[in-house]
């Protein structure tokens, strides 16, 4: 009997070991499958919180180079810059005349007078060349208005300018018109009204330029023509003329009238008849040169 209760007793003992290491055993390996989890738990979310942080990185660098590109400054007022169109003026003749003489065209054994006084008003006495720099400062003023960039020959009377001289100004400037500016003397007081001389169409010195001055000047008295009396039609032709056979450039000579003729010679020294005459030759030359 003894020996029945004591192996039940070592049997039971050993049963109950063998329970608790199984046990033992088997909480150890939930334990670690429930680490495991937890770990690949804090994983993915480190991934997952580590993709948003790289989307949002994304986003905002994607954000900062367009405002970037945005807000950066254009060049193109620099790169495009755009050169003024250049118009020269002459008011011819000055105060002192200047009869040397100098060739008419390049290489011609022709020769004129460098410079001269002009025409006298019959009426006001005023002369040519102080009517034609009067005018000269008025028709530059209406054309810088107009975004043009304009160079007179001369400033004032007192100077010493010849004809060749007066057109290597213009060709230097590289200028898109020569616009010289008279106003006509003739021994018919009867003669009077605007018109201007064109060079010549048989002219050699002055092939190169002959269609462009003459669509100027075509241009320019279907303007003034409008508002002013023409002299016969308007236009008339020469090639004897040394500011036109030095000029490189289109080239147009303005008769402002005939101060010969007292209507003419008084509406060139009245302020609002220049002021409208000046506005509707600027009209002309703009056209002319935004055909």
């Amino acid at each position: 009997m003894k020996k029945l209760t004591l192996s039940l007793i070592i049997m039971t003992l050993f049963v109950s070991s063998v329970i608790l290491i199984v046990n033992h055993q088997t909480n150890q390996g939930l334990l670690n499958n429930s680490d495991r989890n937890h770990l690949n738990t804090i994983d993915s979310t480190n991934e997952i919180a580590s993709k948003k942080q790289k989307n949002q990185n994304s986003v905002i660098g994607t954000a900062t180079k367009k405002n970037t590109k945005e807000n950066t400054p254009k060049n193109t007022n620099k790169e495009q810059k755009t050169k003024k169109i250049v118009i020269t003026i002459d008011p011819g003749h000055q105060q002192r005349a200047n009869i040397e003489q100098e060739p008419v065209a390049p290489g011609s054994s022709e020769t004129k007078y460098k410079a001269t006084v002009g025409s006298l008003g019959v009426v006001t006495k005023k002369p040519e060349y102080a009517i034609t720099l009067e005018f000269s400062k008025m028709l530059q003023k209406d054309l810088k208005k107009k975004g043009y960039q304009v160079v007179l020959t001369r400033n004032s009377n007192d100077v010493d300018l010849s004809n060749r001289d007066r057109a290597k100004i213009a060709n230097k400037n590289h200028s898109e018109l020569f616009i010289r500016v008279h106003a006509d003397g003739a021994e018919n007081p009867n003669a009077k009204g605007f018109s201007i001389i064109t060079p010549s169409n048989n002219n050699p010195y002055t092939k190169g330029v002959f269609k462009e001055s003459q669509k100027a000047s075509k241009t320019i008295v279907q303007h003034v023509g409008k508002e002013f009396p023409l002299y016969q039609n308007g236009i008339s032709y020469r090639a004897d003329l040394s500011g036109f056979n030095w000029s490189k450039v289109p080239v147009i000579l303005l008769e402002l009238g005939y101060i010969t003729n007292p209507q003419d010679d008084q509406n060139l020294s009245d302020k609002k008849y220049l002021e409208k005459l000046t506005s509707s030759i600027a009209k002309g030359v703009e056209n002319y040169l935004h055909e």
